[in-house]
């Protein structure tokens, strides 16, 4: 069996019975994680080590989601220490209203049982428009 892929059916398993737990996702990335977010947004770039990574993804999503998308995973392909996974964050909401239900397919290294890279691939306008401003109600 392909090690990748059963860390990753494994680890997605358990983020949806956990209900997107944050310590379940981010307790699989490796302290030197290479985590690169395509696309033009808020939180696209290459991020060096686990930390870079919470401080420049992950706390703004957190900061921008009322709730966080449930994954919902369509298929995942391995080869060796590598694997694709292509799936679909469902029910995500922003603070500021907007639907944060998305689909994604992410390039992901796996090594010694934690993430060390991914590659990932979203939909940049979801994306930016959760980092949309509030819409001012009249007083």
């Amino acid at each position: 069996m392909n090690l990748a892929r059963h860390f990753l059916a494994d680890w997605f398993d358990r983020l949806s019975a956990s209900g997107f737990d944050g310590s379940v996702f981010l307790d699989a990335l490796a302290d030197d994680l290479v985590w690169t977010a395509t696309g033009q947004s808020p939180v696209s770039g290459t991020f060096h080590g686990r930390q870079q990574y919470i401080d420049n993804v992950w706390t703004p999503l957190d900061q921008h989601l009322a709730r966080w998308p449930r994954a919902e995973v369509v298929r995942i392909l391995g080869d060796g220490d590598w694997a694709t996974v292509q799936f679909r964050g469902v029910g995500g909401l922003g603070v500021n209203g907007s639907d944060y239900t998305l689909d994604y397919c992410w390039i992901v290294h796996v090594e010694n049982d934690r993430i060390t890279e991914v590659i990932g691939f979203y939909d940049q306008t979801k994306v930016n428009e959760l980092f949309a401003p509030t819409p001012h109600q009249p007083s």
